[in-house]
């Protein structure tokens, strides 16, 4: 009943923050809730979603990693830093999208499994770590390459910043903001794969599947090669989008495909 009751005040909150952050960049500041409003509620939902991650993820002697609890997780730290950087960044409309998703991933974890556990070797919670850093990061740059999408083309279609895209920051600060969450969950992935080499290997070994690491390696080779381009050839706008999605999507069909075919599918 408590993991029941948090679990439903995480969703509220999260949903009342982007409500309330919708209504600012909807309505303007002179009828909007206060931008603090926001973020209070979504600071509030970050602090309750630590407790339930660490009543679900991190209890015990062993790491409840299941597909729900490892969404949970992600969407939580990505959560925890876009509200952080929202203090001093204009990042805040990132939680449009993120935070409904955080809710929703929130309540999935009322069907985790229970078998899906993890030892909590030193070694491996640090590459665990690391890893759901790297795709929180990760997350947020895909939601920001969304809106950058969108904003470009109402650009295009009114030649003209109008109606709510007034009150988001200008597209090259917000290509700058992209760049930045691409730049920082490319060294976090490229930390996170030179620690998991061990396992890549033992994985190799045992005849396990390998693609979880090629895909994301996959992952690693677009945003890396994303990152060339702009320091190379000024990559922006719409071709960052393309890059970001693309190696998002490598990412998570890595990770979190993998686990769904084998919880949801192959143990349903």
């Amino acid at each position: 009943m408590y993991v029941l009751a948090l679990t439903i005040i995480t969703a509220l909150l999260y949903l009342a923050a982007a409500g309330a952050i919708g209504n600012r960049i909807y309505f303007g500041e002179e009828r909007g809730p206060a931008r603090s409003t926001g973020l209070a509620l979504a600071a509030a939902a970050v602090g309750v979603h630590a407790v339930l991650v660490a009543e679900t993820t991190w209890a015990g002697v062993e790491l409840n990693l299941s597909i729900f609890n490892a969404l949970s997780l992600v969407t939580w730290i990505s959560c925890a830093g876009v509200v952080a950087f929202s203090l001093r960044h204009r990042i805040e409309h990132l939680g449009l999208l993120l935070w409904p998703i955080t809710s929703l991933a929130v309540l999935t974890t009322l069907f985790e499994d229970p078998g899906t556990s993890v030892t909590r070797d030193p070694f491996l919670t640090t590459h665990i770590v690391i890893s759901m850093a790297a795709y929180a990061i990760l997350l947020a740059a895909v939601i920001q390459a969304i809106t950058v999408a969108i904003l470009d083309n109402r650009l295009r279609t009114h030649r003209r910043a109008i109606g709510f895209v007034r009150r988001l920051p200008a597209l090259r600060t917000m290509e700058r903001q992209l760049l930045w969450l691409v730049a920082i969950g490319f060294s976090a992935l490229t930390i996170s794969l030179a620690t998991g080499l061990g396992f890549f290997f033992d994985e190799v070994a045992s005849g396990g599947m390998i693609h979880k690491t090629s895909l994301s390696i996959a992952s690693w080779l677009a945003f890396g090669f994303l990152l060339f381009g702009h320091t190379l050839w000024g990559w922006r706008g719409q071709t960052a989008v393309r890059w970001t999605v693309l190696g998002f999507v490598a990412l998570m069909l890595g990770y979190f495909g993998s686990k769904f075919v084998i919880e949801l599918i192959l143990n349903g």
